[in-house]
């Protein structure tokens, strides 16, 4: 993949020379000579052996470029471009080019009173100071170690909640932090490099599904500055670059990079624009990846959280709340929310927590018709008998019910894979003989949903009726369910964003369901749904002054995220494991 991608950039080198540029695209030229020029000086820090041919082409590009008197000399005229300029000499004498007119230059800017000190976020600060060590450049300005406890790396943040430029701070920050790899930064007190990684592992995740190669690429090099050279995730994001990667080398870029009407009716110039930085950031990941002077330490596992106290405090408020509320309607538009409660119930082992709810339902739906219990769902006819079984209590037309469907089952042999739910329930609750259960469960088929042009919500909901079939994560055939996993991850952003929380219970719950109860994603996406929970025990926030939606829409967004968590609590650990990749496709 890297001598690949470095002949494509070599043979597309005069792109980098801004004054072959069309007016239009003299800065983006600058843009790309500085980081060619970081990805050539990088190449001389992480291998030592003689630079090929490629490379040394690049290398006199950029040197070239940078002789000019007409470049070097805009460090003291462009002072708020002060790292396009800077870098690229940093590169050159990281290569053994020293020019004493360059390098008087930047510090004469640097010591200008502006183009040091204008107000920058914290990772672009860090860009500074690492560009200006590169460059043997005092300054005086606070160090890196000041300047890291406010970036929004080291803040922990919720992975699926980021934007792309969120994304790109925290790559960047470890890029600095660490000078590629080259060095240990004195991280802040509280800084967890087991989730860091966990919380690039989960962006990989994300990045890849949107097939965004570029913060693929830049998440991988992250991981290997950070010495993981282990990472099963990294394994996977290393084959869809390989995939990605075109015949020539070039890697192609997002969409969005460059603005459209640049280099329009030129196609060729619009390839070199829109590939050249994921082309660069490949190459860059597979010298990382190769590099004999980068320490490298096993991938840090996250603990398992010793219980999961605030999961169920905040289980119980909500479960104490759907029952009441379940108890305030007619009985039919109480039994969703009383069966949910149920569950929460069951998850928290204090069934008693619902009692009144469903002796006052059983009592009330005791003479209810056969047709009334088929429209509540097999999900929540069973949660609701479980909960009387339970609690010793009785309701004749659902017994009635139950055991009419268990006779009509026994006259058929073959079942649809979303009966299997229902079956194992029967089985469960005593009224469907195990042997006939286990042979119609024989019946179904046993594979993952598809999840092409198919809504996350429907994938999420396949899966809650086929929770029987998910292999553990260890088990043989668990792999070809992972895509399914990944699905649904990638849906929990948008879900976020238009705040369907229904949507994102639903989410959480069959990603627990498939063994992802405990990875990052997951766990960011329920503590989501908690940060939502009212003082009442209620979740969502409606925005609304209508009492009616009110109420309605806590009805619905609290029975999904009860159910959700109960999963959740219930779920198997995701089985953390890494597999080492070989280097033979790099």
């Amino acid at each position: 993949m890297e001598a690949k991608a470095i002949g494509w950039l070599a043979a597309r080198h005069t792109r980098f020379d801004p004054e072959r540029a069309e007016e239009a695209g003299v800065l983006f030229a600058r843009k790309a000579l500085v980081e060619l020029a970081l990805l050539v000086g990088l190449r001389v820090r992480l291998d030592p052996s003689a630079l090929d041919p490629d490379f040394s082409l690049l290398l006199d590009q950029v040197a070239d470029v940078a002789g000019r008197a007409s470049y070097r000399e805009l460090v003291v005229r462009d002072e708020g471009a002060l790292l396009l300029y800077a870098g690229t000499y940093a590169a050159l004498r990281l290569c053994g080019r020293e020019d004493p007119d360059f390098h008087r230059a930047i510090e004469q800017a640097v010591s200008g009173g502006y183009a040091a000190c204008f107000e920058r976020i914290p990772y672009r600060q860090l860009d500074l100071l690492h560009t200006l060590e590169l460059a043997g450049v005092d300054h005086g300005l606070p160090m890196v170690d000041a300047v890291l406890p406010h970036t929004l790396l080291c803040a922990d943040p919720s992975a699926f909640k980021l934007a792309d430029r969120d994304i790109y701070a925290i790559t960047h920050t470890v890029f600095y932090a660490t000078d590629f790899g080259l060095r240990t930064p004195k991280w802040p007190d509280g800084f967890d490099l087991a989730r860091t990684v966990g919380l690039l592992e989960a962006l990989l995740v994300l990045c890849r599904r949107r097939g965004n190669a570029d913060l693929v690429a830049e998440l991988v090099c992250s991981l290997l500055c950070l010495g993981v050279h282990d990472s099963a995730e990294a394994d996977r994001a290393w084959t869809f670059l390989a995939d990605t990667q075109e015949v020539d080398g070039r890697v192609d870029g997002p969409d969005g990079v460059v603005h459209p009407k640049l280099g329009e009716g030129n196609l060729e110039y619009q390839k070199w624009a829109t590939g050249y930085h994921t082309t660069i950031v490949t190459a860059l990941a597979c010298l990382l990846a190769r590099s004999p002077v980068l320490t490298q330490r096993p991938r840090p596992t996250v603990p398992l959280p010793a219980d999961n106290k605030g999961l169920e405090e905040a289980l119980y408020r909500s479960v104490v709340w759907l029952s009441g509320a379940s108890l305030s309607d007619e009985a039919e538009p109480g039994f969703a929310p009383a069966a949910a409660a149920t569950r929460g119930a069951r998850a928290l082992g204090q069934p008693a927590l619902v009692e009144p709810a469903l002796s006052a339902l059983a009592t009330y739906l005791d003479a209810a018709p056969d047709q009334l219990w088929s429209r509540y769902g097999v999900e929540a006819v069973a949660e609701f008998a479980r909960g009387l079984s339970g609690l010793g209590l009785t309701c004749d037309s659902l017994e009635r019910f139950l055991t009419s469907t268990a006779a009509a089952l026994r006259e058929v042999s073959v079942v649809p894979a979303g009966a299997r739910t229902g079956i194992r329930i029967l089985v469960d609750l005593g009224v469907l003989a195990a042997d006939h259960g286990a042979a119609l469960l024989a019946s179904a088929p046993l594979a993952p949903p598809g999840t092409d042009d198919i809504a996350a919500g429907l994938v999420a909901l396949q899966i809650a009726q086929r929770a029987d079939q998910i292999p553990h994560p260890r088990d043989a055939g668990a792999e070809s369910w992972r895509p399914v996993a990944e699905c649904l991850a990638a849906a929990l952003p948008a879900a976020y964003r238009d705040y369907r929380l229904g949507e994102m219970a639903a989410l959480v719950r069959a990603l627990a369901l498939l063994g992802w109860g405990e990875h990052r994603l997951t766990r960011d996406a329920a503590a989501f749904l908690l940060s939502q929970q009212t003082p009442t025990g209620a979740i969502g926030y409606p925005a609304c002054d209508c009492s009616d939606n009110r109420a309605e829409a806590h009805r619905a967004w609290t029975q999904s995220c009860v159910i959700a968590l109960a999963e959740l609590i219930s779920s198997r650990p995701l089985e953390q494991t890494a597999s080492v990749m070989g280097t033979a496709n790099r």
